[in-house]
């Protein structure tokens, strides 16, 4: 549970209760691709059981799970049995087929062969802290977290507001300025610098540093960074609990927890197994993303969510995650997401 995190701030007038976005959920529940579908998503109850809530609410914590499910079929079996109905056609009719009808074959050609295609199905844990007001969200792709975030616009109605989480300081110029300091002293007590970090230039073709398995607290390091490089990613611990790589996104990914710190739970049956490691796991991270966020000079205007326009409510942007969203449909300016790097499931 929790190998990376993408935390969003929630405005001031959404969730209101559990129950509520139990409800809201209920909207879109997953069901599998049909023979000839590609994608389908929703969500699902998040033990695992059929039937089960959508919402676990585990020491005051709320947990969901969304699922994403597509099929594709590969480009060179489309692209023969178009082949072979184009050379059909001209052969039965003596015409050439024109721009337009091979595109038409090549869509029959896909919706003949995606019955015969294996599923693929992912999934996302979305935790919401509705205390602290966080969303946040077990991946680090960012075409995953769209999904998720598109699919809460069209279900959770009036008031919705998420955006990515802002702090003071950007996470580069943090993670330059311990990786520049010539004492572990210059890192607040809570993180320590690990053994891995990419540091990258700046320019059309910038270059690019990788250390992996590699003292960072060296002159070569520090150099890099004096010449420019700035890290776009740099592996932590947190309080010798946690472990971690923080992105220049405010992303936490490769996320491990330390021997013992779920060694209490290891003989419990299902339920309880999931309960107590929902409270674990959310409890650590909790308290890591609070040292987090203060080592990185504090959250700014965690309250700031600009005013929508009046209109119609319309349908969810293609880029949630990019700005402040609302159940209106409405962005505006805001942070912006890291690249989704990551592979699809």
């Amino acid at each position: 549970m929790f190998k990376n995190l993408m935390i969003y701030r929630i405005g001031p007038d959404w969730p209101t209760s559990a129950e509520s976005l139990e409800a809201a959920l209920a909207a879109e529940p997953f069901a599998e691709c049909s023979a000839t579908q590609q994608r389908s998503t929703g969500w699902v109850p998040p033990r695992g059981e059929d039937h089960g809530a959508l919402v676990e609410v585990v020491d005051g914590q709320w947990i969901a799970r969304f699922v994403i499910e597509t099929k594709s079929v590969p480009g060179d079996a489309v692209r023969r049995r178009t082949e072979e109905a184009v050379a059909e056609i001209e052969k039965t009719t003596g015409r050439k087929p024109g721009k337009k009808e091979v595109r038409d074959l090549r869509d029959d050609a896909l919706q003949a062969l995606l019955p015969q295609a294996f599923p693929r199905r992912g999934q996302v844990t979305a935790w919401i802290d509705p205390e602290r007001r966080w969303l946040v969200l077990d991946t680090g792709a960012q075409g995953k977290a769209d999904e998720l975030i598109t699919s809460l616009v069209r279900v959770a109605g009036k008031g919705f507001e998420v955006r990515l989480l802002h702090t003071q300081e950007t996470p580069q110029a943090v993670m330059a300025a311990w990786l520049a300091a010539e004492s572990a002293e210059a890192l607040p007590d809570a993180f320590h610098v690990e053994r891995e970090c990419e540091l990258k230039g700046s320019g059309d073709e910038p270059a690019v540093v990788k250390f992996t398995r590699h003292d960072l607290a060296t002159e070569e390091v520090r150099q890099h960074i004096a010449e420019g490089k700035l890290p776009t990613k740099l592996a932590l611990g947190w309080q010798g609990r946690v472990g971690f790589m923080l992105t220049q996104a405010l992303q936490l990914k490769k996320i491990t927890f330390q021997e013992g710190v779920f060694e209490e739970q290891a003989g419990a049956k299902d339920d309880d197994r999931f309960d107590a490691d929902v409270a674990l796991a959310t409890g650590e991270l909790g308290g890591l993303i609070d040292d987090l966020i203060e080592a990185l000079g504090g959250e700014a205007d965690p309250t700031a969510f600009p005013t929508p326009p009046s209109g119609d409510a319309a349908v969810a942007t293609t880029t949630p995650t990019t700005t402040p969203i609302t159940a209106g449909g409405h962005v505006a300016s805001g942070a912006t997401a890291a690249p989704d790097d990551d592979p699809p499931f």
